[in-house]
């Protein structure tokens, strides 16, 4: 498990007539990232500088939530950073939690963030589809935009989705068809994507490279991601899932037990406008801010009148399992 230490060097104080140099005790957060490496140390990086802070960096280690709940608390970290409404909802029922409300709180809609502000949304992303355009070709397919065109018999062994369990966007396209569709309509068409044996995988990465290589015709993956890689490679295409989407936020909390003031101050650093311009100057343009989401015309002009669930978190983060099981088992 890779260990950050981001220090800024402690001011030094000359002690007027005195011969000692007394040194100010610097301020320090530790902090448990649930994002990707690259952005979790740019902001990490940023924020020491500004606020003269030593921070500690620590990235979930694999495994299942209950492990990295475990993980959080013998840590005694500050902050969480990344986490998803899921995650957050079964920390906060667990009384992991510490409410507050950030500076900029204002910007935040309410149903991007827990109602007594014991975690934060700060992005918003789409579940999308990422296609290998010569696969398309061979298969004589148009790329799909909607989850009922997985079903082609065409694309029989040619969709690949992270395990359920994992969360992220593959248990978003569950709970979203669920939730839109009615329990019997879902178990229709989890049995219909059942017998198109899709390919599971232990990471949302792993199922971009099966499609990246060739060996599968679709991934189901976060749109930003999705468009992210077809940018950068002619061979990949990105299409939004139309017929049953969610928003899937990434947030922010603060633990019980944090070092308050600098866990505060961080919470205040992630909503504001300097971190958002420092993520897009350093790749990350394609991220859509919660801050942003009510007058975003770039994000409305890609998503448009999308069929959007709102997800009931008692339901889809305390009944994960059963929901995942009956999902499987639907023939």
């Amino acid at each position: 498990m890779k260990v950050i230490l981001v220090t800024v060097l402690s001011i030094v104080f000359l002690c007027s007539g005195c011969s000692s140099n007394i040194k100010e005790e610097q301020k320090s957060i530790k902090i448990c990232s649930s994002l990707n490496e690259t952005m979790t140390d740019i902001l990490a990086e940023d924020f020491a500088k500004q606020q003269n802070v030593k921070v500690e960096v620590r990235h979930f280690p694999a495994g299942n939530l209950d492990e990295r709940l475990n993980f959080l608390r013998e840590g005694k970290f500050d902050v969480w950073l990344g986490g998803t409404p899921e995650e957050y909802y079964l920390a906060g029922e667990q009384k992991m939690l510490r409410s507050y409300r950030p500076r900029e709180a204002y910007k935040v809609p309410a149903e991007m963030r827990e109602n007594q502000w014991r975690w934060t949304g700060l992005y918003v992303d789409y579940i999308g589809f990422l296609t290998n355009r010569d696969r398309l070709r061979e298969l004589g397919l148009y790329a799909p935009e909607t989850w009922d065109e997985l079903l082609k018999p065409e694309l029989w062994e040619e969709t690949a989705l992270a395990d359920f369990k994992n969360g992220g966007r593959s248990y978003g396209m569950i709970t979203s068809i669920w939730q839109l569709r009615g329990e019997a309509k879902a178990m229709e068409y989890a049995a219909s994507f059942n017998s198109q044996l899709p390919l599971y995988t232990a990471s949302e990465w792993e199922a971009i490279e099966a499609v990246r290589s060739g060996r599968k015709t679709i991934a189901v993956v976060s749109l930003s991601t999705a468009l992210q890689l077809e940018r950068q490679n002619r061979d990949l295409f990105a299409t939004l899932v139309k017929d049953g989407n969610k928003n899937c936020i990434t947030g922010a909390a603060i633990l019980q037990g944090a070092n308050l003031a600098e866990a505060q101050s961080f919470m205040d650093y992630l909503l504001s406008e300097h971190s958002k311009d420092l993520l897009a100057s350093k790749g990350y343009p394609l991220l859509w801010r919660v801050s942003d989401y009510a007058h975003d015309d770039g994000r409305k002009m890609m998503i448009g009148d999308l069929e959007l669930a709102v997800d009931d978190l008692s339901w889809t983060a305390g009944q994960k399992s059963v929901i995942i099981q009956q999902w499987l088992n639907a023939q």
